[in-house]
């Protein structure tokens, strides 16, 4: 095992394990970033090397680091009060009679420092992931995989020991190790993929064990997400099992009687008993949700009518990254009134635009471009295997991103941290050495499979 897939993996498992809050500062998101600095350190004199055949990934790296700190550059008072949306700040010292400080772009510097510190962990995974070789990415999966089913236990346990379970570590509720329902979720779909793949590969594509091996834990996931009673679970889950089902089974339906005669003797099964078992994990509960709230009454819709004002007004230059609960209330209408604090915008690329401003739409453009790119790349590889490892991610990458239009998945350490691993295999190249070590990889599976 190499230097890199060790610290790797210790970034990741970190990153899953303490990075399930939202809120950035506190001591959990110390330790993920403290264990991703050795991986950091490791793989920062091999950038320019590792990302030469890819440009756009160098500069879209490059823009996301310096936005944070060109917007921690503090300005004269004369130029800052001239800024979109700056005027109430300006206002505040006038009212004060007190001089007005040089203070950058972003209104809340110290809210900035500690979104650009959380971007640590989810770069340094990205780089390290393309330094591995294709049999380090799949026990990175794996790895990945084994606190997937640990979350589920743990979501087990918090339901029997009830509400004043000592295990509830960040919130009163049975999400695991996240704050919220949602994310859960947002964290089971995103293994299903990338642990279906890796469990078939490792345990031969061929043997009936590997599809045994898969198919239950498709079910342990699947049953998982009906206990967040997320309405995400149901409709991104559902995307996420028909699409890794269609991953796994590609290949097989006209493979050896032996693969066959695994499908129709384990899927079948493995299906029904998920079916019976859902309604008794949360999937009733999740359809009462879905039939008897009014989809367009929920606080959501003004939550982002009034993000979407907010954007207006400190656009195109932006309030500074991670300052959404600093002006949000600024534009908060007083006849509405919420049930809780509105922390984010429940859309990340309409908050992406208010904190960075136009740069931040163009970002997501930029990165909307260069995956649909590696998309097409991806179905005219001839290796099989990197062909099905780059559709597992890209179907991880594409619910987050979908998932992020009505929530916040990514502003947790530990989905960003996944999405990170993910974006790597979508965009990664392989390089002449690494090839022949994934060929070498391949034959050995061949010899196995023999």
């Amino acid at each position: 095992m190499r230097m890199t897939e060790t610290l790797c993996g210790v970034a990741l498992a970190t990153s899953l394990i303490f990075g399930g809050a939202t809120q950035k500062g506190g001591v959990s998101d110390v330790v993920v970033q403290l264990a991703a600095l050795p991986l950091l350190a490791l793989v920062l004199p091999d950038v320019g090397r590792t990302l030469a055949t890819r440009g756009w990934t160098a500069v879209l790296l490059g823009v996301v680091i310096a936005v944070p700190l060109l917007q921690l550059i503090p300005l004269a008072p004369s130029v800052w009060s001239r800024l979109p949306g700056r005027d109430a700040i300006a206002d505040t010292y006038r009212i004060a009679e007190l001089a007005p400080p040089w203070l950058g772009l972003s209104v809340a510097p110290w809210a900035t420092s500690m979104s650009l510190l959380a971007l640590t962990a989810p770069i340094a995974i990205f780089l390290g992931v393309m330094s591995c070789h294709a049999d380090e990415r799949r026990r990175l999966m794996l790895l990945a995989a084994c606190i997937g089913v640990a979350t589920v236990l743990l979501e087990v346990m918090q339901i029997v020991q009830g509400p004043k379970s000592a295990l509830r570590f960040y919130s009163p509720a049975d999400v695991g190790l996240f704050v919220n329902k949602n994310h859960t979720a947002a964290f089971l779909y995103s293994l299903t993929p990338l642990a279906a793949y890796a469990l078939e590969r490792y345990l031969s594509r061929r043997s009936a064990y590997g599809v045994i091996a898969v198919f239950a834990l498709f079910m342990l996931f699947t049953l998982g997400l009906m206990m967040t009673a997320s309405r995400a679970a149901l409709l991104f889950g559902l995307a996420s099992a028909a699409l890794a089902y269609a991953l796994i089974l590609g290949d097989r339906l006209g493979g050896a009687r032996a693969g066959k005669a695994a499908i129709y003797f384990v899927i079948a099964p493995a299906l029904i008993v998920t079916g019976v078992l859902a309604p008794y994990f949360g999937l009733s509960q999740i359809i009462d949700r879905l039939t008897g709230e009014d989809v367009a009454a929920d606080v959501r819709w003004t939550v982002l009518r009034v993000s979407f004002e907010t954007m207006q007004g400190f656009f195109p230059l932006g309030s500074g990254l991670g300052t959404f609960d600093r002006v949000y209330p600024l534009y908060e209408p007083t006849s509405v009134i919420l049930p809780a604090i509105v922390n984010h915008a429940h859309n990340d690329i309409v908050e992406l635009a208010m904190e960075l401003g136009l740069v931040g739409v163009l970002l997501v453009l930029c990165w909307l471009a260069a995956t649909m790119i590696a998309a097409v790349r991806n179905f005219s590889e001839s290796d099989v295997a990197l062909r099905k490892e780059r559709f597992a991610a890209l179907i991880v990458v594409g619910l987050l991103f979908a998932h992020s239009t009505i929530d916040y998945p990514l502003r947790t350490s530990a989905l960003a941290a996944i999405f990170a691993m993910c974006c790597a295999i979508v965009c990664k190249n392989r390089s002449s050495r690494s090839a022949r070590c994934d060929e070498r990889q391949a034959r050995t599976e061949l010899v196995h499979e023999l």
